[in-house]
């Protein structure tokens, strides 16, 4: 089973420089809920990105770039399967794509 940890997002859509960062795994199971325009689907659009190189919402890639800093986008995702432990990180301007296993490239 995979259980996601932490996932880390910035300069993606409409969230800018200062990274986001989302505990995943402080409590059994995570409820995401807010208003229209908070940011429940960028959320998925960020994990769609780092695990698959695509958009949750189908979004041309060069639009998931923030529109105003035009570079920098980087997305992490921290996971584990079983014992092993993940960290994948994946970007844009400059083009990122590391996957680490148990701390290791």
């Amino acid at each position: 089973m995979i259980c996601f940890r932490k996932l880390t997002f910035a300069n993606i859509l409409s969230v800018g420089n200062s990274p986001v960062t989302i505990n995943l795994d402080d409590n059994k199971t995570t409820l995401i809920h807010g208003v229209n325009g908070s940011g429940k689907s960028t959320i998925l659009d960020a994990l769609t990105y780092v695990l698959f190189g695509k958009s949750f919402r189908g979004i041309n890639l060069a639009q998931l770039l923030n529109s105003q800093n035009k570079k920098g986008l980087l997305v992490e995702c921290e996971f584990s399967i079983g014992k092993d432990t993940y960290l994948v990180r994946r970007g844009m301007k400059p083009r990122v794509f590391e996957v680490f296993k148990n701390e290791e490239i």
